[in-house]
């Protein structure tokens, strides 16, 4: 049975596999498979890359960004001797037609499932865990009463190192590859890796790594060359090594390298053959060899795609929702999840943006999907985020692994993400000695503990306040766009200001219990200065304004003719607390009558309809697209946070589940992207493509959207005293149950909501026990039951 259909595709009944039925669909909609190190992204027709350890700098295969063409990946020919036939399991890039087809998208995986005529393939593309490797399980079966002569080739285009490549003419005069009979493949190198490494000048040192392509078929032909496989002025459609059915054997140094293999099998009829080819990277020649040999039994083949849904499993199953909305539950049980992992953490990776490094504040924040799950993962996230500070407080906006190389700026609100994450760690796990962990500075040896790490990071924004006591933004602060407003160090930001109050109350706390009183004392007094400036001059009358120009002027103002009104100022009122509840409601009002929208809440509004060089690159954008009036998925996450914290059942649901791409994406030529991964934008109500949705995987929102669903709707977070019950429900729920471990115990949560209210608890019960109140004391059993009646 499927799940949330549509004319492109669904989900399957239990939501563990995502089913495109035709490979036109309205953007390229891809997986993105990631094993923490090597990774590859793959669309609907075959397009996308491989990469390992950084899709940037250490990209295997080429590939260039076209969401209209999607005409770059790695591709399979299947040609039938006996007729003439030319076609591609993935539709591309030949483009003949197919009897049938479907992608299945899993956790870890894609499966291609075509059929031509009498012949249906299976291609399943996966990364096996603790391997520099992907396989391309290839079965072909006949369903014909005659025997069929089929050969088989292979094709995509080496880079090996930077994927900054576009002057092929100069990148291509430093690959050379080469056929060894050892692996029944192709082996690649490259004398140059174009990345800041090196003690003798610009780029001059070797590529580190081998890459290899080989089969478990024997090799009948071979190319290295692109131009004798393609034809001069051939295509990917047709080329010229495909037609004449045998391959140029060519390789070498004097190429434009690339790895096509050709091997032929005979179908009897009602046979299947099946072939393997193996892709990846190693630093020498015998552990590529020890690869290929270790998988070159169907049944290595067989354990280690097993294993990929085992590992899965293991991540993720310790915490389950089971809930009347199976969008919800698809989306928290899985999808969101494994797009925070696998693309954002893991990958750092997606089609609409290839990054590679880490973000100061992104990757610390998509560690929170850990916290439920495996908090030690966030901790290590933590203690490397700390190794990326200066002794001053300042950090790296973003950094490359491999080169350790990164971006230093005057973005303020990077620092405070450190000290967030750390508060969010010890509320889950009650680990106060992180706080005690030495860690080193990017910029010398010395080191300090977790807790001056922060400490430093919040002594230095408050070092940076305007003379009313309202935070600077520098260079921007969560809002990248808003990259002019305060280079001067003279602008001011409101909703920076609010997340310093939060980071200094919840320090206060810190230092409180773990015996550092007078930095407690010192949190909680800067915290009071800060509230009696944002009380005195952040109130616009209706809402907050978002902030000032170096120049004074306001911005986010009703006093302004755009950019009016903007969400982050008035979420972050109410999460932080730093407002008076009566302007938090106000505030929140007004985010109700002006931003929020069919999917979910606009960043600002009205949009800017011409640039504005004191504001930045936000304004330039089109008026709706992305934080110029659209939804910014990140932020639009937060707003239901917000709405739940007034305790505002219907607003809460309503703007989480309008963001949600599985109900969007039932209209989907309207809302074009991927229905099974958070976007990082929704085009708002000044684009004409008013609800077309772009940016998907790589953005913060996954993570988000299901840490707010869990902790404000279901109302089941993490705190020092134990887990807090506290549930925001749609009335018409009967109930729903959460799988959850805390500090070493499972919690099986049941709620039942017999009186069919939004919120309000009558009674818990651990284990048949009634207790008082609403917070589950820690447990010291191995699991529990627990049963909440709503009333």
């Amino acid at each position: 049975m499927s799940k949330f259909s549509t004319k492109y595709g669904h989900f399957t009944d239990d939501g563990n596999e995502f089913v495109i039925t035709t490979p036109k669909t309205p953007k390229p909609w891809v997986n993105v498979i990631s094993n923490g190190s090597y990774g590859m992204v793959v669309s609907q027709t075959g397009g996308g890359f491989s990469w390992d350890v950084h899709s940037e700098f250490n990209r295997i295969t080429r590939w260039h960004q076209d969401l209209i063409q999607d005409n770059w990946g790695k591709y399979i020919y299947l040609k039938n001797n006996d007729t003439g036939d030319v076609w591609s399991p993935t539709w591309q890039p030949v483009k003949t037609e197919l009897n049938n087809y479907e992608c299945r998208y899993g956790l870890g995986y894609a499966k291609f499932i075509s059929t031509y005529k009498d012949i249906t393939t299976e291609l399943v593309l996966f990364v096996p865990f603790n391997e520099t490797m992907e396989i391309w399980d290839l079965k072909v079966r006949s369903s014909s009463n005659k025997k069929i002569n089929l050969s088989i080739f292979t094709y995509f285009e080496w880079v090996l190192g930077s994927s900054n490549d576009y002057h092929r003419e100069f990148h291509k005069l430093f690959l050379a590859t080469e056929f060894d009979s050892n692996i029944n493949g192709l082996l690649a190198t490259k004398r140059l890796w174009d990345i800041p490494l090196g003690d003798r000048g610009h780029w001059n040192i070797d590529y580190e790594y081998t890459g290899f392509f080989a089969s478990n078929k024997k090799v009948k032909s071979y190319d290295g060359d692109k131009e004798t496989f393609l034809g001069n002025y051939g295509s990917t459609a047709m080329p010229e090594g495909v037609k004449n059915g045998t391959l140029s054997n060519s390789a070498g140094n004097y190429n434009d390298s690339i790895a096509s293999l050709n091997v032929d099998v005979e179908l009897k009829p009602g046979t299947t053959e099946r072939i393997n080819f193996y892709l990846g990277l190693n630093k020498n020649k015998t552990g590529i060899e020890e690869t290929v040999k270790k998988f070159s039994s169907f049944q290595s083949i067989d354990k280690a795609f097993g294993n990929v849904s085992e590992t899965w499993s293991e991540i993720l199953d310790d915490f389950k929702i089971e809930t009347p909305d199976d969008a919800l539950n698809f989306a928290v049980n899985k999808w969101f999840r494994y797009q925070a992992i696998s693309a954002r953490l893991w990958g750092r990776t997606a089609y609409y943006q290839q990054s590679g490094a880490f973000g100061f504040r992104d990757q610390l924040q998509d560690s929170l999907v850990f916290l439920p799950i495996d908090p030690s993962k966030t901790k290590e996230q933590i203690k490397l985020h700390a190794r990326h500070q200066f002794e001053d407080g300042t950090v790296l906006h973003w950094w490359h692994p491999i080169s350790e190389t990164g971006l230093q700026t005057q973005m303020t609100d990077d620092l405070l993400w450190l000290p967030f994450v750390v508060f969010q760690y010890i509320q889950e796990t009650g680990d106060y000695s992180i706080l005690n962990e030495m860690e080193p500075f990017y910029n010398n040896e010395n080191q300090a503990s977790i807790f001056d790490h922060c400490r430093l990071s919040i002594e230095k924004v408050l070092s940076r306040l305007s003379q009313r006591g309202l935070t600077l933004i520098g260079a921007g602060d969560w809002n990248d766009g808003l990259s002019a407003v305060g280079l001067e160090m003279k602008g001011e930001s409101i909703w920076l200001t609010e997340f310093l109050y939060l980071i200094l109350i919840q320090f206060s706390e810190i230092s409180e219990s773990t015996n550092r009183e007078e930095h407690s004392r010192k949190f909680i007094s800067e915290a009071g200065k800060l509230k009696e400036a944002f009380d005195k001059y952040a109130w616009d009358g209706q809402w907050f304004f978002r902030g000032t120009k170096d120049s004074g002027e306001k911005i986010g103002s009703d006093l302004n003719d755009e950019g009016k009104i903007y969400l982050n100022p008035q979420t972050w009122s109410v999460i932080s607390g730093i407002a008076d509840a009566d302007k938090q409601t106000a505030a929140m009002k007004s985010v109700e009558k002006h931003l929020l929208k069919n999917n979910g809440c606009l960043l600002l509004y009205p949009a800017y309809s011409k640039p504005d060089k004191y504001i930045g690159y936000l304004s330039r954008y089109a008026a709706g697209k992305r934080e110029n009036g659209g939804v910014y998925s990140h932020a639009a996450a937060w707003a239901a946070w917000a709405f739940a914290l007034l305790k505002e059942p219907e607003l809460t649901f309503e703007s989480c589940m309008r963001l949600c791409p599985i109900h969007s994406g039932l209209d989907p030529d309207k809302y074009t992207a991927e229905p099974y991964v958070m976007p990082g934008n929704i085009d708002g109500i000044d684009s004409p493509d008013y609800g077309m949705a772009g940016w998907t995987w790589y953005t913060g929102s996954a993570s988000w959207f299901q840490k707010i669903a869990v902790e404000w709707i279901l109302g089941i977070r993490a705190s020092n005293n134990g887990l807090i019950i506290d549930p925001l429900i749609p009335k018409q729920w009967d109930g729903f149950k959460v799988r959850r471990k805390f500090r070493d115990t499972f919690y099986n949560i049941e709620i039942k909501n017999n009186k069919h209210v939004s919120n309000g608890i009558l009674k818990i019960e651990i284990d048949g026990q009634e207790i008082d109140g609403n917070i589950i004391p820690i447990q010291n059993t191995k699991s529990c039951e627990v049963k909440v009646y709503l009333g």
